[in-house]
């Protein structure tokens, strides 16, 4: 039976660089990335850019290793103030994109939950 989950770039069986998980994050999964950058973390929002807690669309923070590569993709709706789900490097493709749709069903839902403003 053929493995599901492979490599985002399959000719290394090494790590993936921030451009090949940029690509991916952005083309793939149609993420939008805010649109600051530093050396230490980038956000991926789901098709808004919305910081405010209660309205947040943010689906994954890619936290960067001191050389600037990827090191760990936090998953922003499945964490909380005490609890942090991380994915660590080798990234697999298929696991970052299911990933992602239950991050974006996560939101979806909250989104879908909160009470409508009249105005």
């Amino acid at each position: 039976m053929k493995n599901a989950c492979y490599n985002i770039n399959p000719s290394r069986n090494a790590r993936v660089n921030r451009q090949e998980l940029h690509e991916l994050l952005t083309v793939t999964l149609g993420l939008i990335p805010e649109h600051t950058s530093n050396n230490i973390s980038q956000t991926y929002f789901h098709k808004v850019i919305e910081w405010h807690p209660l309205r947040s669309t943010r689906v994954f923070r890619v936290l960067f290793e001191s050389n600037g590569e990827p090191a760990r993709i936090q998953l922003c709706s499945s964490s909380d103030n005490n609890n942090t789900v991380l994915i660590v490097q080798p990234f697999c493709k298929q696991a970052l994109i299911e990933a992602a749709s239950i991050e974006t069903e996560l939101i979806e839902a909250r989104l879908q939950a909160l009470p409508q403003i009249q105005g």
